[in-house]
């Protein structure tokens, strides 16, 4: 539904955006020929960490939230282990770059099974 409405906003702009589904396993590893790609994530407790370690770990995001800029993504990646970056830090430095964007925000939590809590 939300691509769809992209694709619809984009045609009233004179761009074509061209709808491409793939499995989970195509979409993590990052293969496929794209310019954008759209999806979710969901982070467990604790987010202290969970953001950076995905955005250096996705197969799919390593070529994209550095520009295709190796040795950044590299240094990134030492910085990270060696505790000098954190997650909040590389997240912001990413979207402020313009490789990724955040459509929504929204934090829910599980209270327990069945339960759940969430507020935008």
């Amino acid at each position: 539904m939300l691509a769809r409405e992209m694709q619809f906003l984009l045609k009233q702009q004179g761009i074509i955006l061209q709808l491409m589904e793939q499995d989970y396993e195509e979409w993590a590893n990052g293969e496929g020929n794209v310019d954008l790609w759209l999806g979710t994530v969901n982070f467990p407790v604790p987010e202290v960490w969970n953001a950076g370690a995905w955005l250096l770990s996705l197969p799919l995001l390593r070529h994209s939230v550095s520009g295709g800029d190796a040795e950044r993504f590299a240094r990134w990646q030492h910085a990270w282990r060696a505790g000098s970056l954190q997650g909040k830090q590389l997240t912001q430095q990413v979207i402020h770059d313009g490789w990724l964007q955040p459509l929504f925000h929204h934090w829910m939590r599980l209270k327990s099974p069945g339960q759940a809590q969430g507020s935008v």
